[in-house]
């Protein structure tokens, strides 16, 4: 079964499977720049798959990642470890419904 998901910024991002579409927000964080937060989005949501996540949950991790990338200075330095991810996801309640 096919996956797509459409990434839309601040708008957070449209999910796409044989099941239907489902929209999702992002977590809101002060955000120090753009940069790195479509490349950490996809990270977090293929090591999700890859780790056997629900898509649904793949993308929660996606839109995690993203947030603290932009959060922090500079790119791949930026991008968090899994305990890292793991510890913001269970600080949050949930991205913002865009």
């Amino acid at each position: 079964a096919g996956v797509a998901v459409y990434k839309m910024g601040e708008k957070g991002a449209i999910t796409i499977t044989p099941e239907g579409e489902v929209r999702t927000g992002i977590f809101r964080t002060d955000a120090l720049k753009p940069t790195g937060a479509g490349d950490s989005f996809m990270g977090g949501f293929v090591i999700g798959l890859a780790d056997g996540l629900p898509v649904s949950d793949a993308v929660l991790q996606g839109s995690a990642a993203a947030a603290m990338v932009v959060a922090r200075v500079g790119c791949a330095p930026a991008m968090p470890t899994r305990l890292e991810l793991d510890d913001f996801l269970g600080s949050h309640s949930g991205p913002s419904v865009a």
